[in-house]
């Protein structure tokens, strides 16, 4: 299955590494990264965040926000059927991200369970099913972000 991550924070990078093995995996650090990536291939899955750039509760009408690839992945036929999941923690960003997407899943990096969403799109992917699916979400462990 390919993957996108549109991720620019390093320890959340190595999470979705070691949860994304045997999978090919491209990730953006950054919406143009993204932008690029998405023009070029098809994808099955794709994990957006919301915050780039070292910043934190960005406003949706910046350049290099989530928000603006959600926006490109709405309009891109080669990507139309993705899975889509926001694992944003910023609520305003993801819920824009989401009216761009309403198909896609919000679930927020600290209760996201990688794996189990990768899983349920493969497993959709295999059956043709064009349906986002769910992703199932776990308790946070210690609390808070990795």
């Amino acid at each position: 299955m390919r993957v996108l991550v549109l991720e620019d924070n390093e320890a959340r990078v190595r999470k979705f590494r070691r949860e994304l093995v045997g999978n090919v995996v491209d990730f953006a650090r950054d919406a143009e990264e993204a932008l690029a990536l998405i023009g070029a291939r098809a994808y099955d899955l794709v994990f957006l965040d919301h915050d780039l750039g070292g910043e934190e509760m960005a406003d949706s009408r910046g350049a290099n926000t989530g928000y603006r690839v959600a926006s490109l992945l709405a309009r891109d036929g080669k990507n139309g059927a993705a899975r889509v999941v926001l694992h944003s923690c910023n609520p305003a960003g993801a819920g824009m991200m989401a009216l761009a997407l309403p198909r896609a899943v919000l679930a927020p990096f600290v209760s996201l369970d990688i794996a189990a969403a990768a899983r349920r799109a493969a497993e959709t992917t295999a059956q043709g099913d064009t349906a986002r699916p769910p992703v199932q979400t776990t308790a946070p462990e210690g609390g808070g972000e990795p």
